[in-house]
């Protein structure tokens, strides 16, 4: 149910976000308000519910007093709607029509400044014919339309300001990587001086917060993994140019390069892009143009960087000089995109996709050395040094049956740093409460210990 919770959104979510791009009876928009209609009706058919509730608090989505992570990423455009109306939640009622959808969607592309009260966004929502879609509070214990309009501290670690929360980082990171995808596909100018500011933010924060940032580069986002992926290799190439002390000017440039490194593909039609099935010859040799088609794209672009340019080009070229597209005789080798090509591999190879499972770093790393000629070979050994088999930002059990988020890699590489977040029973412990343990100090009570095994995609869990 909660895998069918955070889709049900996610797909609201992402019609908005695709209303924003294209006109109101846009075939794609109204394929999402369907897609969206249909999966309402699974949740109330299955749960025996007449309205299905989504609060909103400290910027975050909430179900039944439950931080949802993957929906506030993908999320963003609806939660600063939601605030502009002044409301702690929106209720969905059994019934529900594609107009109402539809006409939902309209407003959070029409609104444009923030009204003064609930009572007035009310208003507004019944002036537009809007019945079955209702406003609530800000959100409490109850849920619906009925909870009271006061808002009240919910369990769960608080979020400050945006420097303060690794949430709204990578959330911003995705929002302007979409906004860039979309904006590419309509051939519009994109905005790469956002992509280079989220870049900065990202950059600033992970200096004193890596694992924090790093936790949430493993999310499974099933349905926008081009978006995602690309958000998480600029993770992955800040924090490892960061750890081998590259000057900031390079690491911002890369991490901005990341970001758009797969620009091409939103020139690629979604049904070939997020097919769970072989590819065809034809469908094949389509994905492989993505590289020039991006490199094109931001060619005609104000304010790009000749990195930016060459990581779209040849993120897919190989040390050995295979790869696609050809590499011409006269290209040399950069060790900014050697290290985003890392990256980009390692990314695919340990992330969930609707045809694969995610694979172990261990796994991973054997794979990356065994391909002979694939990878810059001093930076595949940095890599893999400042990743480690326990990456920081990963979960694991221990073998005395606590678990906790790995900080950082440990003088012996399966034994890392670790911030103990749940105890041998199950309790999860607050914020304040947590404590770090050092496998690798070699003491008596960490000579005791030792990693019982990777948990992955276990950052659901711990929000």
């Amino acid at each position: 149910m909660d895998k069918q919770i955070n889709d049900v959104i996610i797909l609201l979510c992402k019609g908005i976000s695709n209303r924003r791009l294209y006109f109101p009876n846009h075939p794609k928009v109204i394929s999402y308000a369907k897609d969206f209609r249909k999966e309402l009706a699974v949740f109330f058919e299955m749960s025996e519910k007449e309205e299905f509730f989504i609060g909103i608090i400290d910027g975050h989505f909430i179900f039944n007093g439950q931080r949802l992570f993957g929906p506030t990423v993908v999320g963003r455009q609806l939660i600063q709607f939601m605030e502009m109306l002044q409301c702690g939640g929106v209720s969905f009622r059994k019934g529900l029509t594609i107009e109402d959808i539809s006409t939902f969607m309209d407003l959070t592309d029409g609104l444009k400044t923030s009204l003064k009260s609930l009572q007035e966004a009310r208003e507004l929502f019944k002036q537009r014919g809007i019945h079955a879609i209702t406003l609530a509070g800000h959100y409490s214990d109850q849920t619906g339309i009925d909870a009271p309009d006061n808002k009240r501290p919910w369990e769960g670690q608080e979020i400050g300001g945006f420097l303060q929360s690794p949430t709204l980082v990578y959330q911003a990171l995705f929002d302007v990587v979409t906004r860039a995808h979309g904006d590419a596909a309509y051939n519009r100018e994109l905005d790469i001086d956002s992509a280079r500011s989220v870049s900065e933010f990202m950059l600033r924060f992970t200096q004193s917060n890596f694992a924090d940032v790093m936790q949430y580069i493993h999310y499974p986002d099933y349905d926008s993994y081009t978006i995602g992926h690309s958000v998480r290799v600029s993770s992955i190439a800040v924090f490892l140019g960061m750890k081998m002390g590259w000057p900031e000017e390079s690491i911002l440039a890369m991490g901005t390069a990341a970001l758009l490194h797969d620009i091409g593909k939103s020139k690629i039609l979604s049904e070939i892009l997020y097919k769970t099935g072989s590819l065809s010859d034809d469908e094949f040799r389509l994905i492989q143009e993505h590289p020039r088609v991006g490199s094109e794209l931001l060619l005609a672009q104000k304010e790009v960087s000749p990195l930016d340019i060459a990581a779209a080009w040849g993120h897919h070229l190989r040390y050995d000089g295979r790869g696609y597209p050809q590499k011409p005789a006269w290209a040399v080798r950069s060790s900014p995109i050697a290290l985003l090509q890392i990256c980009d591999v390692f990314e695919a190879l340990t992330a969930i996709r609707p045809y694969k499972q995610a694979m172990d770093p261990q796994h991973a790393f054997s794979v990356m050395i065994a391909d002979k000629g694939a990878f810059h070979p001093s930076l595949l050994s940095v890599f893999i040094s400042f990743i480690g088999i326990y990456p920081p930002g990963t979960y694991v059990e221990l073998s005395d049956g606590r678990i906790g988020m790995v900080t950082g890699v440990g003088k012996i590489i399966d034994r890392p740093q670790v911030k103990i977040t749940r105890l041998y029973d199950g309790t999860r412990l607050v914020k304040e409460d947590q404590y770090d343990i050092d496998l690798g100090a070699m003491d008596r009570t960490s000579l005791s210990l030792k990693v019982k095994r990777l948990l992955l995609n276990y950052l659901d869990a711990e929000q």
